[in-house]
């Protein structure tokens, strides 16, 4: 019976339509390469088990599946299930809803250059732009900005106020029964319709009032908001930094004397050595110094710092952000931005490189650029998590990979040390936590939209209320007010959208800078810096 039900599961999965088909591709490329491995991760979604798989690259034939059961009598019985050579023709899938294959990675991606893309995005060490749209403090150049400003943001609104107050200019006008008036004069205070309005602008003036202290309390909120989340953020890299610190200063350490070229020589044949002849200083030609104690140590270090940097993308890929480098087309301030023209429409997707470089196709690409291996691959699809939770896989293997250490040796130091190194790792958690944490419980909605109704019944208002004192000059002004008080309101929004998930993209925090610059802190400062010491810098422990 065992045996008949896994013929009839392989079976539906090659011809079904329900259940994709899966296969990582083996590093060989040649045509004896064995066969794909079909896996089916469970991930959690809405109570059930969804699966997704792993499709084999494009124009590469799908060799045979070998399915291999087990009986009560602990004997093997290995099927070979060839692939169909007739085609069938069957009704095209219908796209699924947005959402329903959260963190399930899809494939919009898979096409040439998509993923070199997202690759260069992860492995990059550069930043290319500033984290967040930066200012001077000149006044006309403050004048001459407009991307990036409230300006930019209401100035259809300021259009469409101003326009009313033309038209509640040109109604007064015609529908009064005084005479007509100058066009920027005060209109006569003893017209009925004036008088009307009049009475609205006592009311106007009280709701003035209210909406002032409460947009100005709740512009102070939101920024407070924003500030945290962009705090949080550079703790996640001070903590990674802290661990790819201890990790490098308690990897075991040997002496070792380099020459110029860095090559190692014995302490004792090589002296230091200065050249004189340049006037302005002193020039090593060589220098002692402490290196790794063996191949492992350096090993480990540079392990731990490959996988902390991907815990770190992964987990920026798995967060929601318009502002990452992809979706927004790297743009950045005036003067300094690039075209978006070519930015697929997929990508400027909310959830644009998470199911890209957290598919199984994304994975490998980072395989072709030495961040994964195979193995490790293989780990993190049979682990039975979403892909969204990979980021923590890794940084769990970075503390297995440290213990381990520990053990062997390869780590020198005490319970202190090992304490330490702990505890920056599980800040290090709960760093990432609050990121989810204070996005979901910014501001209530009850909040939001109160001051919402008050900006919007205010600036409404404002031509009625303002023309029985100002006459015509309540156009420019409603406009003016209109500015000031929407433009506060939307500044504050954007300070609750601190990725740009919601088109507000003025005040994003860019993760791709936040990428880059960890990409350099974990994988470059510190890591070098542990190489090569000078000789003063002496290891208490001969490895």
């Amino acid at each position: 019976m065992c045996v008949m039900a896994t013929v009839a599961l392989a079976a539906f999965t090659l011809t079904g339509t329900n259940l994709p088909q899966n296969s990582i591709p083996s590093s060989s490329s040649s045509s004896s390469s064995t066969a794909h491995l079909h896996h089916f991760v469970n991930t959690p979604r809405f109570g059930k088990t969804a699966l997704y798989a792993i499709p084999p690259p494009p124009n590469q034939p799908i060799t045979p599946i070998k399915t291999t059961t087990t009986n009560s009598k602990d004997t093997q019985t290995t099927i070979t299930i060839p692939q169909p050579t007739t085609t069938t023709t069957t009704k095209p899938r219908r796209k699924p809803k947005r959402g329903v294959l959260k963190s399930v990675p899809s494939t919009p991606g898979w096409r040439s250059g998509q993923l070199d893309k997202l690759t260069d995005w992860a492995v990059s060490d550069e930043a290319n732009r500033p984290i967040m749209c930066e200012y001077e403090s000149d006044a006309l150049w403050l004048w001459t900005r407009w991307r990036g400003t409230v300006l930019s943001i209401v100035f259809a609104d300021v259009l469409l106020l101003s326009g009313l107050g033309v038209c509640v200019d040109y109604a007064v006008h015609y529908l009064s029964s005084s005479p007509s008036w100058p066009l920027w004069s005060v209109p006569p205070a003893d017209d009925p319709l004036i008088m009307q309005l009049q009475g609205l602008n006592s009311l106007w003036e009280y709701q003035l009032t209210l909406c002032t202290f409460i947009l100005t309390f709740f512009t102070s909120q939101s920024y407070s908001y924003w500030r945290t989340v962009y705090f949080t953020t550079r703790a996640i890299q001070g903590r990674i930094n802290d661990i790819c610190l201890l990790i490098t200063i308690g990897a075991g350490r040997a002496n070792k004397v380099l020459n110029a070229n860095g090559q190692q020589r014995n302490e004792e044949e090589c002296p230091v050595a200065f050249d004189d002849d340049d006037d302005d200083g002193e020039q090593i030609d060589g220098s002692v110094a402490t290196g790794y104690c063996n191949q492992g140590a350096e090993d480990l270090v540079m392990k731990c710092a490959r996988l902390i940097k991907l815990s770190h993308t992964f987990f920026w890929a798995a967060t929601p952000t318009c502002s990452n480098g992809v979706g927004d087309g790297g743009v950045g301030d005036d003067g300094h931005d690039e075209d978006e023209s070519d930015v697929p429409a997929e990508l400027r997707r909310e959830d644009s490189i998470g199911p890209v470089l957290l598919s199984p196709q994304g994975l490998l690409a980072l395989e072709r650029a030495g961040e994964l291996t195979r193995e490790e691959i293989k780990a993190l699809v049979n682990s039975g998590l979403p892909p969204s939770q990979y980021g923590y896989v890794l940084l769990e293997w970075v503390g297995l990979h440290a213990m381990n250490g520990l053990e062997a040796g390869t780590l020198r130091g005490g319970p202190g040390f090992e304490e330490n190194l702990l505890r920056n790792i599980c800040s290090l958690r709960a760093e990432y936590f609050s990121i989810g944490d204070i996005t979901s419980g910014r501001m209530p909605l009850a909040y939001v939209q109160l001051v919402q109704v008050l900006v919007d019944s205010l600036v409404v208002l404002a031509p009625f209320a303002l023309y029985p004192d100002l006459g015509s000059m309540s156009i420019p002004l409603t406009g003016l007010l209109t500015l000031f008080y929407k433009g506060l309101l939307e500044l504050s929004k954007s300070f609750l959208d601190p990725f740009g998930n919601e088109g507000h993209p003025g005040q994003n925090i860019r993760v791709d800078v936040l990428v880059s610059e960890l990409n350099f802190g974990a994988g470059s400062r510190w890591v070098r810096a542990g190489e090569v010491l000078p000789s003063d810098t002496q290891p208490s422990v001969k490895c």
